[in-house]
């Protein structure tokens, strides 16, 4: 039987994952960093495929002394296969397999790992919810880029006065009451640029009448055309700090990611591990039924012999095998259905649960899997999940402690504005306009604008705050690191003693089986009238439990070595990533 590729986790899952699940993210014009893809509907998965390869971390500074450190690692051995009594035949299979592996009601289901964990990816809710929070980071980053859009205003009104005249300057006559008419109208664009400057570009358009003697002409339709522009000179200028919110948005889009990845690693583990449980069941299940028989053939063979030589002593020590392996039968049946249960939790495809029976397509594979530690190490620095996440972290303290030292700096601004205005008589608004781009020059202006608080301690408090963010996150990385590399360390010795555990096992097996035929010929053999014939009795019961015990154990051992190297690829950061290497 050949062998399954356990570690591998369905390449059709990996593409599933890249391309609909986990995003995208655009390299964004003039921006350093990596920009998550805003788009409110999927985009095609073109788009997600081209951009679904985050920036590698194999070049960043931070990680250099690690990799240095992984491939020093080549000196010292690989992970070896251990052959404690020789290897398992190439080409073994389980006796119980056949029967393990096949249906045994009509609406029976055979399912992989390579299908399940593809539609634990399509139905599953839980990864449907984990899915939906880099999409909805990935609309921070829009909404942050979309501070330096165009924007359009307008606003217009109508006022008509009538106040008593306190002054007869208001008026310049002998009116009693000021009666002003006044319409307005103000519109244009705004638009912040990634310097940090502010410019406005607006017309304005009015018409007047009162009764005042000093209006001239009146009525009149007036026109002024302004441009102005604020530009930062100190406190917050420059490209880096006013892209910072932008650029923090797209890193936090990252984190999702990260984030993401490591969930779906994990749910898929737990997929893989309830397959494996239930392939165990029903292994235990198959053994067990045999046990209940050898048993049950021993108690009617007694049975049928009891006028001949068999005692009554012997008919009850059997009878008492047989109802005890008939409560561990049950037993096996529960823990089937419990793992079938499981299952249908984990990958929640309607398919499972129409079925009545779900049936693995493999069992577990016996050979050994080459393993470096320094190849290990180095495609853990590289991939995995944590170790990416307090990059980003890194990332971000670092980003925001530049942005709030920028926000030490004084307050100082350059305000420069410049306009064309035009005048006309009796209301005449769009003459008025016509006017103010042929009669008389533009006007402008220039200035600055200084503000700095006293002691600037609010600003010297979040710079001082950053400082600590960025040494926290400093040590975390640290840490992060350290405790990846251990966890890869402790998932490849796992490997060889799980492989060193199944070698043993399958030997122990062997033996157990060869003492369980030899006592069963010798029983067969001696008369039943004899002492020694009961206590080789109670031996080949023992024997049968013994060689159950043991056949118990190796398929555990098989499960085990195979979910040691799922475990090194999740250590790895890899679990998502498919492979071609046998397992």
């Amino acid at each position: 039987m050949k062998a399954p590729s356990v570690f591998v986790i369905a390449p059709t899952a990996l593409a599933l994952w890249a391309v609909g699940l986990l995003g995208t993210a655009a390299a964004q014009k003039g921006s350093e960093l990596w920009a998550p893809s805003h788009h409110a509907a999927a985009p095609a998965p073109e788009s997600y495929r081209a951009a679904a390869e985050a920036p590698s971390l194999s070049n960043h500074p931070r990680l250099a002394p690690y990799l240095a450190r992984a491939m020093d690692s080549l000196a010292s051995p690989s992970a070896q296969a251990p052959s404690p009594s020789g290897p398992i035949p190439t080409g073994f299979t389980a006796w119980w397999d056949e029967q393990a592996l096949r249906p045994t009601q009509a609406a029976s289901l055979t399912v992989g790992i390579d299908e399940l964990t593809h539609s634990a990816l399509l139905h599953s809710p839980n990864v449907r919810a984990l899915s939906a929070k880099p999409q909805i980071r990935d609309t921070y980053w829009a909404e942050e880029n979309a501070a330096f859009d165009w924007r359009t205003f307008f606003e217009t009104g109508y006022d008509d006065f009538n106040d008593p005249v306190g002054n007869r300057l208001t008026t310049g006559n002998n009116d009693d009451r000021f009666k002003d008419k006044k319409w307005h109208a103000h519109g244009g664009l705004r638009k912040t640029n990634q310097l940090g400057g502010e410019v406005e570009l607006g017309q304005r358009l009015g018409a007047q009448r009162n009764n005042s003697r000093y209006l001239e002409p009146n009525p009149q339709g007036t026109s002024r055309l302004e441009l102005n522009y604020t530009h930062p000179l100190l406190n917050g200028s420059g490209r880096f700090y006013n892209r910072s919110q932008i650029v923090l948005a797209s890193l936090d889009s990252r984190l999702a990611r990260d984030q993401l990845a490591a969930a779906l690693q994990d749910h898929l583990l737990q997929v893989t591990v309830a397959y494996w449980d239930l392939y165990r069941a029903r292994s235990r299940q198959t053994q067990r039924l045999v046990l209940y028989h050898a048993a049950d053939n021993i108690y009617q063979s007694l049975v049928a012999r009891q006028e001949v030589d068999s005692l009554a002593r012997q008919v009850l020590r059997a009878r008492s095998a047989v109802a005890g392996r008939r409560s561990e039968i049950v037993r096996a049946s529960t823990q089937i259905e419990n793992a079938e249960a499981q299952l249908r939790l984990l990958v929640n495809d309607p398919l499972l649960k129409q079925a009545d029976e779900l049936i693995p397509l493999l069992s577990p594979p016996t050979t050994w899997v080459d393993i470096s530690m320094s190849d290990c190490l180095t495609t853990a620095l590289v991939n995995r999940p944590d170790i990416a996440q307090a990059v980003r972290t890194l990332e971000v303290t670092s980003l925001r402690l530049g942005v709030a030292r920028n926000e030490l700096l004084p307050k100082l601004d350059l305000l420069m504005s410049t306009y064309v205005a035009g005048l006309e008589r009796q209301s005449r608004v769009f003459s008025a306009w016509d006017n103010q781009f042929s009669d008389g020059r533009p006007g402008f202006s220039v200035g600055l604008l200084w503000e700095y608080p006293s002691g600037n301690r609010a600003a010297q408090a979040r710079e001082q705050r950053r400082r600590w963010e960025l040494q926290q996150a400093s040590s975390e990385f640290e840490n992060t690191v350290e405790t990846s590399l251990t966890e890869v360390e402790i998932a490849v010795r796992e490997v060889e003693t799980t492989y060193a555990e199944m070698l043993s096992r399958y030997q122990a097996m062997l033996t157990a089986s060869e003492e369980t035929l030899f006592l069963s010929d010798r029983f067969k053999l001696l008369p039943g009238q004899h002492d020694s014939a009961t206590l080789l009795l109670e031996d080949l019961l023992d024997s049968q439990e013994r060689q159950a015990d043991e056949e118990a154990s190796f398929v555990d051992a098989q499960v085990n070595y195979s979910l040691s190297l799922i475990r090194l690829r999740r250590a790895m950061g890899t679990l998502l990533i498919a492979s071609d290497q046998p397992g």
